[in-house]
């Protein structure tokens, strides 16, 4: 009944359907044989190049209503008889398009003539504009200086607080004093003990700092490469190097370049203009990268410690000098 909750019925002998179960299971054979029909449509449209239909000869009469048959009734007006492909008896084929073989054994093949190699193919290659060096930030316009034990010393340190700062930061607070420790222990094991606790206890005190806090908040990463081309005066400059520490936020980004020079200066005019330079340099290549933010860059004193953010005029005034090495 109409509303009525579905029930269960065991379906006996046909012969003994009444009205109800008779119209039941016409209906369920009727939805069977659509699934039966839908399925067959799938089958034949997953085929690409070809579809064979075929089946088992065991002297017996096909089913009625078998895809051989369905597919067979549906498309032998429009086949044609033909030898198959490995020779074995023939078969009925239906093409959707010409047969391309076929044609093109139809067509009488005709030479034609050659057309004429274009006159650049035998013209000698012009010379390649020379392409200019990477300009090396770090490195750009870096007098060369001799190698003395107390050079070497002031490297060593140097190394040895970036890596700190670049490692540190991914250490909880209450273990990094003695992470710190124990690796000064073991790269700086050259160095007095009174200079490795120097050099714990200034790159804890910037790490501590507030004002770096956005260098190692969330976005940040440390000695990020970085490579691209600027535009100077008109040329084009590939520039190759690293970052120190970088921090990306929606609104902005932060380039922080760690110097640990034993004596900083406290004024932007007078840090070395070779800071600079590399600061612009990597601030020019970022921007291009980021044409929605604001691209700020600080060089970071460890010795101090202080924050020296170098203003946008500064900056781009920099850029402006810099020249190929």
């Amino acid at each position: 009944m109409p509303g009525a909750a579905n029930r269960l019925i065991w379906a006996g002998s046909k012969d003994n359907d009444v009205g109800p179960m008779a119209a039941a299971r016409a209906a369920a054979l009727a939805a069977a044989g659509d699934e039966y029909r839908r399925l067959l449509y799938v089958a034949m449209t997953r085929a690409i190049e070809r579809l064979v239909v075929c089946g088992v000869d065991n002297g017996k009469k096909l089913p009625e209503g078998c895809w051989y048959r369905l597919v067979r009734g549906a498309l032998e007006q429009q086949c044609k008889l033909e030898l198959a492909d490995d020779g074995a008896g023939e078969v009925l084929r239906f093409r959707k398009t010409p047969d391309l073989a076929a044609a093109a054994k139809a067509e009488t093949s005709e030479a034609v003539a050659p057309e004429p190699a274009p006159a650049w193919l035998h013209a000698p290659v012009a010379a390649a504009a020379p392409r200019s060096a990477p300009i090396t930030p770090s490195g750009d316009g870096a007098a060369a200086e001799r190698s003395t034990p107390a050079r070497h010393s002031a490297r060593l340190r140097g190394t040895l607080a970036h890596r700190l700062l670049q490692a540190l930061p991914d250490i909880p607070p209450a273990r990094r004093a003695k992470a710190a420790e124990d690796y000064l222990a073991r790269a700086g094991a050259s160095l007095p003990a009174e200079e490795r606790e120097i050099i714990a206890e200034q790159v804890m005190v910037v790490l501590d700092d507030k004002r770096f806090y956005e260098l190692y908040g969330p976005g940040s990463r440390a000695e990020v490469p970085i490579v691209g081309k600027v535009q100077i005066r008109g040329e084009t400059y590939r520039v190759s190097g690293q970052i120190d520490r970088l921090a990306v936020t929606q609104d902005s980004v932060l380039i922080g370049d760690f110097k640990t020079n034993r004596d900083p200066p406290r004024r932007i005019e007078e840090v070395p203009s070779d800071y600079v330079r590399q600061l612009a340099l990597y601030r020019a290549v970022l921007q291009k990268l980021y044409p929605d933010r604001s691209v700020r860059a600080a060089l970071i004193w460890t010795e101090v410690p202080d924050l020296m953010e170098l203003s946008a005029g500064v900056l781009d005034g920099a850029l402006a000098q810099v020249t190929p090495a």
